[in-house]
């Protein structure tokens, strides 16, 4: 019999890992929620350079259009101006975010944060941010704040994915449920769903959750050797060696070429079929 647990334990999690790597991209082009949309312009009209929200504008056109330093110029210049403004506080969150500087989006959306604390975006924005800087207890209060006030795919995906990595299974899986439910669309909720309940020791259920994902997600190298350690651990080894003959030509990292090519050798060297009627 195949090693079921030494497979599943080690390679489960790396793929959960790989899989989610790519999940920030979504977040910086307006993690607070607000910032893409322009405010009316102040009845008495202010030159530009003296004018808070017109800085703020501007700066959310930079953000579009992906010119970030420009976008950060603007904000600073806003709230230079106006050290109350939400919008650019925001706006600057976003803004660092989009640059991979997290301990200046996540001081920029404390400071929006401290302004409106229920909103739902900038506890969002603010616990990806906790969440880039290891600040976990942070993120994981920040975004159970953004629930509380929008339950929304995204904070509970993400906090879901926080509670795997802490090892508490029953909370993950109660999340990527809920992430689920909230946009069925989200083939990495089906993944965190899978490798959850993989850990749980639900195999075949785990499989049926990376195939949900696969349908969405047809090219996800992740999913698909997931998929075939579910198999592994449900003791379908025909099926998991279908699986990761497919997918071995899609991996490009040698490393996880060489873990797939393990898994099919070692389906070979201790499966035997039985005799066949």
């Amino acid at each position: 019999m195949i090693a079921r647990h030494r497979i599943v334990k080690t390679a489960a999690a790396l793929f959960l890992a790989a899989g989610l790597a790519a999940a920030r991209g979504a977040a910086p082009a307006g993690p607070g929620g607000d910032a893409a949309a322009p405010q009316k312009k102040a009845s008495k009209k202010l030159p530009d350079e003296k004018d808070p929200k017109a800085q703020y504008e501007r700066g959310v056109v930079a953000l579009r259009y992906g010119l970030t330093d420009e976008a950060i110029r603007y904000g600073e210049r806003a709230v230079e101006l106006d050290a109350s403004l939400f919008d650019g506080w925001n706006l600057l969150g976003s803004a660092y975010y989009a640059k991979s500087e997290f301990a200046r989006s996540a001081e920029a959306y404390e400071k929006a944060a401290a302004l409106r604390p229920a909103e739902a975006g900038i506890q969002k924005g603010l616990g990806l941010a906790y969440l880039e800087l290891g600040e976990f207890e942070k993120a994981e209060a920040a975004l159970k704040k953004a629930i509380a006030a929008e339950d929304d795919s995204e904070s509970a995906f993400q906090l879901g994915k926080l509670c795997y990595n802490a090892k508490r299974f029953d909370e993950a899986l109660a999340y990527a449920l809920s992430a689920i439910r909230k946009d069925g669309r989200s083939a990495r909720a089906y993944n965190l769903k899978g490798v959850t309940l993989n850990q749980l020791g639900r195999y075949p259920e785990a499989a049926g959750s990376f195939q949900a994902g696969l349908v969405l997600a047809p090219d996800d190298v992740g999913l698909s050797i997931n998929l075939g350690i579910a198999y592994l651990n449900s003791g379908e080894p025909a099926k998991a060696k279908a699986v990761f003959e497919a997918v071995l030509p899609k991996i490009d990292e040698d490393r996880l070429r060489g873990q797939v090519e393990d898994y099919i050798k070692s389906i070979k060297d201790r499966f035997v079929p039985g005799p066949r009627v």
